[in-house]
C-alpha cells in the first residue's frame, strides 16, 4: 500500500510515522520546510485539561505516546510536566468548574485553586485580576525537537519526506483517489492524507470538499530571561492570554487568535500592546520586560471543534485537520487515528468529516 501525507507538522508526521510502523510504504509532502506552520510557531502547551471528553481522551492517549516515543526515538522533546494552570474571571468561574467536573469524570489529576492558591503557585501573580482556576496534568514541551524527533523516526522507518515539494492537483477517478500531481508529474497512491492545517482548505478546494474550516492567526514572544518562578502552563479563559517560563528563564506566551481568511504569519505591534497590558495584570512583576522574539502562527478549526479525521466524499482521501490550538496535545494519538482509517479501515463518527453533511451519519 502506497500513501501520500501533505504536510509536515506534527498532525502529518504522527500519521506518517504510525503508517510505517505498519509497514505502508509512506511519502511526505511538504509545500515549504519543517516547522513553516502552526508545530513550529506555538507555545508548546500540552495537557488533557479540556473541555470535551472526546479531547480529552486523545489528549491522554497522545501524552502516553510522547512518553514511550522519546525512548524509541532516542531523541528528548524537553518535555516538562510541571502541571497546567487555567484561571478565570468571576463571569467565567462557571465554565472552569464545568471542565473541571469532565476532566475529574475521566481519570485527570485536576483541583480546584483560589487566587491566593495560586500566588502561592506562581510567586508574584495578582490574586485580584482572576476569581480562581484549575490546577492539573499538563506542561510544556518544546516543538521543534518533536519535529526533529518524528522526522528522523520517519525517515529510519523508510518514509521519504519531500520538502519544497507542493501538490498542485489530486488525480481522482469515479470519486476515488489514484494519485497525485506534483512538479515532479504524476505519482499513483491508494491513499492520500490532508493534514495541512490551516493550509487544509486549499487542498480540500482542489480535491472539491466542501468542507471549510475556520482559519485562526495567533501570536506568541519571548520576554527576556528571569530567574524561574511560573512552574506550570498558564492559561487564562477569559481574556486568552497565556504563557510559560523556560528552563533557561524567558517567558513564552501569547493571546489566543482571530479569525483571518487567509494563513497569516505576520507580527503586529498591536498584538504586543493586548498581550503586555494583560500579562502584566496578571503577573504585575513582568512590567518593563524586553520583548526578544516575536511570530505569528496560523491553525484550523472545524465548525464543532472537534478534530476532522476520516474520508469525506472522495475514497482514500483522509482529511486530518481541524485540531486547532491543541494540535501539541492532540497530533500524536489523532496519527494513530488516520492509520487505523487506512490500515483498518476503522471508522471514527465524532470525528468524521461526514457529521457536516445532513445525508450522512458520519460513518466511515
Amino acid at each position: 500500500m502506497k500513501v501520500a501525507v501533505i504536510g509536515s507538522g506534527i498532525a502529518g508526521l504522527s500519521t506518517a510515522y504510525h503508517l510505517a510502523k505498519e509497514g505502508v510504504e509512506v511519502t511526505v509532502f511538504e509545500k515549504k520546510t519543517y516547522l513553516y506552520g502552526a508545530s513550529g510557531r506555538n507555545s508548546g502547551g500540552v495537557t488533557p485539561m479540556m473541555d470535551k471528553r472526546e479531547l480529552i481522551e486523545i489528549a491522554k492517549r497522545s501524552l502516553k505516546i510522547y512518553d514511550k516515543v522519546q525512548g524509541e526515538f532516542g531523541f528528548n522533546f524537553l518535555l516538562r510536566k510541571d502541571g497546567y494552570l487555567k484561571v478565570a474571571n468571576h463571569m467565567d468561574m462557571e465554565q472552569l468548574i464545568e471542565e473541571y467536573r469532565l476532566q475529574k469524570s475521566m481519570g485527570v489529576k485536576v483541583r480546584e485553586v483560589d487566587p491566593y492558591e495560586i500566588r502561592e503557585i506562581v510567586r508574584g501573580f495578582n490574586p485580584e485580576s482572576v476569581a480562581g482556576g484549575i490546577l492539573g496534568e499538563g506542561g510544556v514541551i518544546f516543538p521543534w525537537p518533536v519535529i526533529w524527533g518524528f522526522v528522523k523516526e520517519c525517515e529510519n522507518l523508510g518514509v521519504k519526506i519531500k520538502k519544497n515539494s507542493e501538490v498542485k492537483e489530486f488525480v481522482i477517478e469515479n470519486n476515488e483517489i489514484k494519485g497525485l500531481k506534483t512538479e515532479e508529474g504524476h505519482i499513483d497512491f491508494d491513499y492520500v492524507v490532508n493534514a495541512c492545517g490551516a493550509w487544509s482548505n486549499q487542498m480540500n478546494r482542489i480535491a472539491g470538499i466542501e468542507i471549510e474550516n475556520k482559519i485562526i492567526k495567533e501570536e506568541v514572544c519571548v520576554i527576556e530571561s528571569l530567574k524561574p518562578f511560573i512552574d506550570p502552563y498558564i492559561l487564562n479563559i477569559s481574556n486568552g492570554v497565556y504563557l510559560s517560563q523556560s528552563a533557561r528563564g524567558e517567558i513564552v506566551g501569547g493571546i489566543i487568535g482571530r479569525e483571518v481568511t487567509e494563513p497569516d504569519t505576520s507580527s503586529t505591534l498591536d498584538f504586543l500592546v493586548r498581550y503586555a497590558k494583560k500579562a502584566v495584570e496578571m503577573i504585575p512583576s513582568l512590567k518593563g520586560l524586553s520583548v526578544l522574539r516575536q511570530w505569528g502562527g496560523v491553525y484550523d478549526v472545524s465548525k464543532d471543534d472537534l478534530p476532522i479525521v476520516g474520508e469525506d466524499k472522495v475514497k482514500g482521501l483522509v482529511l486530518v485537520c481541524g485540531l486547532g490550538r491543541r494540535g501539541m496535545s492532540l497530533a500524536p494519538a489523532i496519527g494513530e487515528l488516520a492509520c487505523n482509517i487506512v490500515v483498518r479501515g476503522k471508522g471514527y463518527d465524532h470525528f468524521s468529516p461526514r457529521r457536516f453533511y445532513n445525508s450522512g451519519k458520519g460513518e466511515v
